[in-house]
């Protein structure tokens, strides 16, 4: 299963990427596309309201968003977890999230 017209759930997501070693250009777009088509724009919304991330930080953002645990994000991003650790504290920081999980506010996070 690689291509987004296959992709039903998030489950057929998560294991498309958990399947790469890298992600390419081209799989960050058909991701942001999925996510955006099913659900309602997010990554979309995501820019608007937050103009100052980084494209890390959207991508970042949008594996929490879909159930990615940290270590599997630390591993697409080939670094260690005490750096993803840093970088989700800093996009905690960003964002301005004042409950102790960035993960559980991504994943609630309702953007109008």
């Amino acid at each position: 299963m690689n291509k987004k017209e296959e992709w039903k759930t998030v489950y057929d997501v998560q294991s498309y990427v958990a399947s790469l070693s890298a992600i390419s250009d081209c799989n960050w777009n058909q991701l942001e596309y999925w996510v955006n088509l099913h659900q309602d724009g997010f990554i979309y919304k995501l820019r608007h309201y937050y103009p100052m991330f980084s494209e890390d930080d959207i991508h970042i953002i949008l594996l929490l968003r879909i159930d990615f645990s940290n270590a599997q994000i630390s591993k697409l991003f080939h670094i260690l977890g005490s750096s993803f650790r840093i970088r989700r504290s800093r996009l905690k920081k960003k964002m301005n999230v004042t409950c102790e999980s960035v993960t559980d506010f991504i994943k609630s996070l309702r953007l109008e």
